[in-house]
């Protein structure tokens, strides 16, 4: 998945359980500046669980979450696993071990072990700390900015610049990494707030933040009313009194306002009119391209996600099973979930939907992992599929 572009997300190994439930189970994927990256499946197959998990509305299970290199989600599952297995391994191989292979057995449990409490503990700071250590990269920051200025100003000017540095310096020191993560949810009508202005929903963000200037704030708020398609006399309103796309894009403005570097869009528009569905996605694409944002944009319709994604990741019951740039996914798409789900998209041509043919998934007949189990792997440059060996020969015999 190397590519000359920045990583801004990476998920590693990313596992999401309630209870006996894996809604999201060893998926792992990166999300370079600047792209939208599409995660498409049927309802329930986990995409939005892994949006969640992402922006820390969930503690995840087991895996890691880097953002800007940086890891803010952390799960300890795996580590627990790997002690409780080392303890396993030696109890039975020291049944028929001599005196001195128990020796070196109990060495090796001992080590691994020692090694698993370790990544234990560095993953619990890194979770802890990760908000604390961005925020003191931000106070010195703005001191690094304002102190020299302040310095060489005088008279009012110096009086202006204490006053800017006292504000951005309390901002500083409420900064959070996860605030330059925003989500789009999926039902703006529940997510808004129905006792709050329009003005109170967006500016809510910046007042956490630490921001206390009213004259800013309301100007902010006015600007980025216009940004998403709005006027100013809307902030004054209640979310009751919008139709369901402006609701939307009052959902997008009190994400945008943060100015995050990744959008999180969750289905932003299944819930809307099909027009209103395409003005909602271009307005996503023109701030993608004014503010330079990165999106993980999560829905179930392919030919949304073909239009707007420049890579896209297909998920089937908690578990990535393909993952490739927009145009190669669906000129050649490999699993056989991702082709019945290609199947599935109607166009409007009465010949071709005559002749359209629904391709069912049936994993049971698709696959046989009772012996060989399957994993990730590059088929071509940047189109990764989940197989065994046996699938991995037959996929590569298809693209010749």
């Amino acid at each position: 998945m190397e590519n000359n572009q920045e990583v801004l997300l990476r998920v590693e190994h990313l596992c999401q359980f309630f209870g006996s439930t894996k809604a999201v189970n060893d998926v792992s994927f990166d999300v370079k500046k600047g792209e939208v990256f599409g995660l498409v499946g049927e309802s329930g197959c986990g995409k939005t669980t892994t949006g969640r998990s992402i922006i820390k509305l969930y503690d995840i299970t087991s895996g890691n979450i880097y953002f800007k290199g940086i890891r803010i989600g952390a799960g300890l599952m795996s580590y627990r696993v790997a002690i409780r297995e080392a303890k396993k391994s030696f109890k039975e191989k020291a049944k028929t071990a001599d005196a001195a292979s128990r020796s070196a057995l109990k060495s090796e449990r001992d080590r691994i072990i020692h090694e698993q409490k370790k990544q234990m503990k560095a993953a619990k700071y890194d979770r802890k700390h990760c908000d604390k250590e961005y925020a003191e990269q931000q106070v010195a920051l703005v001191k690094g900015k304002y102190l020299p200025l302040i310095s060489a100003a005088r008279g009012e000017k110096q009086r202006t610049l204490r006053s800017e540095y006292r504000n951005e310096l309390r901002k500083a020191k409420k900064a959070r990494l996860v605030t330059k993560i925003q989500m789009i949810f999926q039902d703006p009508s529940a997510s808004l707030d129905p006792r709050l202005t329009v003005r109170e929903i967006i500016s809510e963000g910046l007042i956490i933040q630490g921001e206390k200037n009213k004259e800013l704030i309301n100007q902010k708020v006015d600007e980025m009313l216009e940004t998403v398609g709005l006027v100013r006399e809307h902030a004054g309103r209640y979310q009751h009194e919008f139709s369901g796309g402006q609701r939307q894009r009052i959902g997008i403005a009190r994400s945008v306002i943060m100015q995050p570097e990744l959008i999180i869009a969750d289905e932003p528009v299944s819930a809307l009119d099909v027009s209103i569905q395409a003005q909602v996605i271009n307005l996503l694409n023109d701030l993608r391209e004014h503010l330079g944002l990165t999106v993980l944009f999560i829905a179930h319709d392919l030919s949304v996600v073909k239009y707007f994604s420049d890579r896209i990741g297909v998920m089937y019951f908690g578990e990535m099973v393909e993952l490739a740039s927009s145009d190669e996914l669906f000129l050649n798409p490999l699993h056989p979930y991702t082709r019945s789900l290609l199947s599935a998209i109607p166009l409007p041509d009465p010949e071709y939907e005559k002749k359209r043919k629904r391709i069912t998934y049936n994993p049971l007949a698709e696959h046989d992992y009772s012996v060989d189990k399957p994993t990730m792997r590059e088929i071509k440059p940047e189109h990764f599929v989940k197989c065994n060996q046996a699938e991995y020969e037959k996929y590569l015999a298809q693209l010749k």
